[in-house]
């Protein structure tokens, strides 16, 4: 048996979902946007949201690296959702988060950096070692290239979805 059969991590899990329901019941109460990080748990994430959260409730997909299949059933559940891309998408690796780009309406996205992570292809190391804001129009170009949209109308969506999200 690997270590995530073991009963050691079934006590974990059960501890992680308790903890996380109590965070989406206290956003949900506050009613502030939820910014959602997962890894491999997106089965249990849609479950234990479908429960706690409002279908109609503002969620932040955080640095969204995955495949469509993956955000597709969050997506149909919660209409609010909308899914953060980082500078991932420039990477030749990423073709799965290009791929679900494609399928994601623009007006469902957000750009992120999650610095210090993540630093644009394009741009050396050798002049920057860390990814930070400054450095987010990467992924909007990369955006605008994969949406085959202009430049200009990417920025201006992007920034009406943080505006509308975050009630800005």
């Amino acid at each position: 048996m690997d270590q995530w059969g073991t009963r050691a991590y079934a006590g974990r899990r059960e501890q992680l979902h308790w903890v996380f329901e109590r965070q989406l019941k206290l956003a949900v109460s506050l009613k502030k946007p939820l910014v959602i990080h997962c890894r491999e748990a997106d089965e249990d994430l849609l479950s234990i949201m479908k429960k706690f959260v409002p279908s109609d409730y503002k969620i932040h997909r955080h640095c969204f690296t995955g495949s469509y299949p993956v955000i597709e059933p969050l997506l149909k559940h919660f209409p609010n959702m909308s899914v953060g891309f980082t500078a991932v998408l420039t990477y030749s690796s990423a073709w799965e988060a290009r791929e679900a780009l494609k399928q994601i309406p623009l007006e469902r996205i957000i750009v992120e950096t999650d610095a210090p992570y993540f630093l644009p292809r394009q741009v050396p190391k050798s002049l920057c070692q860390y990814a930070h804001p400054g450095l987010a129009l990467h992924t909007v170009r990369e955006i605008a290239r994969v949406k085959d949209q202009p430049l200009s109308r990417t920025l201006a969506t992007l920034r009406e979805n943080t505006s509308r999200l975050y009630n800005l």
